[in-house]
Formats: C-alpha cells, structure tokens, sequence
C-alpha cells in the first residue's frame, strides 16, 4: 500500500511536530508531501529507515494568508497513493478528491478556537476588527469540511480528543506520539534543570525565568529556538539561567541524560513530548498541572504537576531536588508507555481499520 502523509509544515524549526511526522513516516514507510522542507531540519530528524520526502517546491506567504495559499495548495494537486493521512487543516483540503484516509490531528488550530479570546485580546485595534471577521468565517468554513470530507479522525492525546468532540461534534482514536526510549540514557545529576522547546509566547518561558532568579543557587538550561518576542527575556534573564538555542538531538540527548529534573509550562499543552523524553532518560518532571501533561506525567511518581505561578514551581523544584533518584524508576517505566514500536503498532492497526471500511 502506497501511503502518503500530506502536511503544511514548514519543516524550518526542529520540534516535536516535525518528528511526530518523521515517525510516522518510518512507521508506515509512507511517503511525506510538503510545500518545502528545510535542510537542518531533515538532517535533525530523517533517519535511514525514514521512506521519502516529496516537496511541492512552494514557498507559502506568512499568516493570514499562508492558510488560504495552503488550503489551495492541496486542493489543486493530484496524488498517486493509496492512503491519505493529513496532518493539518491545510492538508486537509486534499480531501475533496474522495480518497481513503484520516485526519491525524495535532490540535484544532488554537487561535480559532480555545485560544481564540487571548489571540485576539495580544492583537491591536485594527488587527483585532480583521481578526474577528477572518476567524470566524475560517471557523465556519473548518466545522463544514471536516463534517462533509472527513471520514476518519485521530489525534495525539484525549486533551486534543476532548477540542475535538467540542469542535466538531466527532469522536477521535487516540494514538500517542512516540519516543525511542533506546536512545536515551540515565547518568548522574550534574546539578542544572533542563527546559526544551521553542521559546514563544505559548510556553510561558517568563514563568520558568522569573522562577529560578528565586532560586539563585539552581541552574536552568533552556534549549529551543527563541522566537523575536521573546528574546527581550532571554536577554534579561539571571545568570543561573542559560539559554541554549536550538539544539541537534546529539546534544539534546546529552543534556536531558546529565540534568537533575526537567521544567515544562505550555499553557494547555496539546500533547507534549519533551516530559516523556526526559522521563525515558529517568529524569522527573515539573509540568503545569494542565493539557497533555496530566496524560504523560504522573503526579507524585515521575515528578510534580503544579500551578502555573512562580512560588508553586519553586516548591516542586525544590522537592524534586531533595533526591531526584526516587523518581528514576518510575520515570523508565512510564516512558515505555509511549515507545516507537508501540506506536507503530497502534498506528497500522489504526490505519488498517481505516482502509478496510
């Protein structure tokens, strides 16, 4: 069976997106249709066994008008495959052609819909008038599509299964994203905190800095691309608190094997791999009591979930740190939960049953 996977990803900054579409590539041998891919971002994560990467030679606009350039994209072009799993609302406009397929959701688009209000409120006057009629048409036109083109529906966690079901009225199969627990390692503490992913507004990067200048005797590395609007705080930040930049999965492996916990706050995090990632490394996690944490991280066990705000995230860092090695079996055996073969498993029985209705 010939599979393609069909996405507008821009392929141009190395995150867990971008490797969940990688591994879903090697699972099934399928094959993965962009507008362009970016070089460092195929060296980071194409493994051998990855199948092929078929670009459109498309360089889409930025937002608003990416989404519109997108979704004419993949509505016009014709493709010779036997499966069709799209990946985006972009993609998804593949879907006119009455092909087998599903929708492998990684959310709903966040500014659309549960993050709507704060999207608007961080826009100015103008913007927030043009905003308001262009995402509630985009919201329209979404719901219309998915409820006449869409016959399958997955997604990476029950906290994108509940937007779902919210959103469009359809249920969804869950279907976690991977880690390769092989390649990770446990080695002794070398006494610093480790925070990965991009450094944008969503993350709430602020809070993780504001947290540890209280805590001047803890070191934490943040490694990610920081977007322009956040490089005013890493610039600010104190001197215990280093950030990294991007880093190659060598270095990322390295550091997540050497740190004493790991610190994550995504507001309403989607999934999150970057937890399960530090837990196959046998290290704890302090995450925000919310989003796709409350499914990876076990509180009390593999780490501390706890409020968003500085003094709670303070306290969880320093119980962590009292003995961070109580945590280390735990951790090992709930990063088997979301191991790649376990994935590619789910993946095919998922896509099999998809096919054969």
């Amino acid at each position: 069976m010939k599979i393609a996977i069909l996405s507008c990803n821009q392929f141009s900054v190395a995150g867990g997106a971008e490797r969940l579409i990688f591994d879903m590539s090697r699972a099934l041998r399928a094959d993965v249709i962009a507008p362009s891919f970016g070089d460092e971002v195929i060296k980071n994560y194409q493994g051998n066994d990855s199948a092929g990467l078929v670009s459109l030679d498309k360089k889409l606009p930025n937002e608003p008008l990416r989404q519109i350039s997108g979704m004419r994209l993949f509505s016009k072009i014709d493709l010779d495959y036997d499966f069709f799993i799209c990946t985006d609302d972009m993609s998804l406009r593949y879907l006119r052609h009455a092909v087998p397929h599903f929708y492998y959701v990684l959310t709903p688009r966040r500014a659309m819909y549960d993050m709507y209000y704060p999207f608007l409120e961080e826009s100015g006057a103008l913007k927030r008038l043009g905003y308001f009629g262009a995402l509630n048409a985009f919201k329209f036109f979404d719901r219309r599509f998915v409820r006449n083109h869409v016959q399958n529906i997955a997604c990476i966690s029950h906290t994108v299964r509940t937007r779902i079901c919210k959103i469009y009225g359809r249920n969804a199969a869950v279907i976690y994203p991977p880690v390769h627990v092989e390649q990770y390692a446990n080695r002794p503490s070398e006494g610093f905190w480790l925070s990965v992913g991009r450094v944008d507004k969503w993350k709430r990067i602020p809070l993780q800095v504001e947290a540890f200048r209280k805590m001047p005797d803890k070191k934490l590395f943040i490694a990610g691309h920081i977007y322009p609007r956040l490089r005013e705080v890493a610039n600010n930040a104190p001197s215990n608190v280093v950030f990294l930049g991007t880093c190659d999965e060598t270095r990322l492996l390295d550091l997540y094997s050497r740190c004493e916990g790991f610190i994550t706050t995504a507001i309403d995090e989607d999934f999150g791999i970057t937890p399960v990632e530090a837990m196959a490394s046998g290290k704890p996690v302090v995450a925000t009591k919310e989003g796709g944490y409350l499914e990876t991280v076990v509180d009390g066990f593999t780490g501390i979930l706890t409020s968003p705000t500085i003094d709670a995230i303070c306290t969880a860092v320093k119980k962590v740190s009292e003995d961070p090695s109580i945590y280390t079996r735990a951790c090992l055996e709930r990063s088997q939960c979301f191991d790649f073969q376990l994935f590619r498993r789910t993946l095919k029985e998922y896509l099999l049953s998809c096919a054969q209705e």
